[in-house]
């Protein structure tokens, strides 16, 4: 594998990143529960209905 190079991740270039997620996880964390039970709701919804049918 000729002529390819590693890409190099430093701290300072995840911090931004890191401080964004830690400063938003009283937002973050009810959001990703909401997109969760929406994508479990959505493959529950059609068992329970064909299960009655």
């Amino acid at each position: 594998m000729e002529g390819v190079t590693g890409a190099t991740v430093t701290q300072a270039m995840v911090q931004p990143i890191s401080d964004a997620i830690s400063s938003n996880v009283g937002v973050l964390i009810p959001v990703g529960i909401g997109i969760m039970a929406i994508m479990v709701g959505v493959s529950l919804i059609p068992r329970i209905v064909y299960k009655f049918l």
